[in-house]
């Protein structure tokens, strides 16, 4: 018992088990990474409440047996910010949020460091949390443009012969007559994280939308795969083969880099972007079409002086 009371009270293993606490940091980056990237999506809920409270329980064992550390005051620190992101973009996951919630608060709290610090800290933290989960409810809810968006494809997309591509179609209604939509998503991104949750990717690239004349206008879009093409009503849309390439191995791979393709979760639509956009085109039109007639002029005249 003395012998394992030693070790317990050793500093350089207490220094080691507050760096193992930065495996909860690890983790909570990886999640704020993948609800910007991915939709998180879940194969066996319980199993991963489960094991994800499992986790967090020894993580806050952890926090509280290396309190002391130094490296654990950076770390419970780190993890507030950490958890921010996911905190406001996947709000309503509990399975997730719950203890991440409690054990970041946990972390930051037992730690001992000096009061005057933790005060500080203490206020920045609450500050931003506060002020930032309003900006956001803000932006999301109040300067964004609020849709209903009805999928009119089956659960998955249509998915091309080849299985490198999906086809969804949406029904979006909004204020005014509301529009069709039809996005291209990759088929082959998403992450099966050990048959729990699954990353679904949301790189995707808006290949058609249209005003809808009536409300069942979304009904009469005939879209089907022939091939590597994407047919909508009869006309070519999409084909897979414009962004296969080559890597430096001689392999081939698609390319998703291009400015047409989207890659993350959110897609917002802002009345004032899109009047600023509409300004931008109609001076681009305007001086555009200056500047090539003034070319014009030009080259004729050096034609005919030549």
């Amino acid at each position: 018992m003395e012998k394992v009371k030693k070790v317990l009270t050793n500093k350089w293993f207490i220094l080691v088990v507050s760096v193992l606490c930065a495996a909860y940091t690890l983790v909570l980056a990886y999640f704020a990474y993948a609800v910007f990237f991915y939709e998180i999506a879940y194969l066996d809920k319980m199993t991963f409440a489960i094991a994800y409270a499992a986790f967090s329980m020894v993580s806050a064992l952890f926090f509280f047996y290396t309190r002391k550390s130094f490296i654990t005051c950076i770390i419970g620190m780190a993890n507030m910010v950490v958890l921010f992101p996911t905190l406001l973009m996947d709000w309503g996951n509990w399975p997730l949020l719950i203890p991440a919630a409690i054990v970041t608060v946990f972390g930051f709290f037992c730690c001992k460091m000096n009061d005057t610090i933790k005060t500080v800290f203490g206020t920045i933290f609450l500050l931003l949390y506060i002020l930032g989960g309003i900006a956001f409810f803000l932006i999301m809810n109040v300067f964004r443009v609020t849709t209903v968006d009805t999928l009119l494809t089956p659960e998955g997309g249509l998915v091309s012969p080849s299985g490198h591509f999906r086809c969804y179609v949406l029904d979006v209604q909004n204020k005014s007559s509301g529009k069709v939509a039809i996005y291209i998503e990759p088929n082959q991104l998403d992450k099966d994280i050990k048959g729990v949750i699954e990353l679904r990717t949301t790189i995707k690239r808006l290949i058609k939308q249209a005003i809808k004349e009536n409300k069942d206008d979304a009904l009469h879009y005939d879209v089907h795969w022939e091939g590597d093409l994407l047919m909508i009503n009869g006309e070519e849309y999409f084909d897979e083969k414009d962004f296969l390439t080559e890597t430096e191995d001689g392999e081939l791979t698609y390319d998703f880099s291009e400015g047409v393709w989207t890659h993350t979760y959110f897609e917002f639509e802002y009345p004032i972007i899109e009047l600023i956009d509409r300004f931008k085109q109609v001076i681009t039109d305007k001086f555009g079409s200056s500047e090539e007639t003034e070319t014009t002029e030009v080259t004729e005249l050096t034609t005919a002086v030549g």
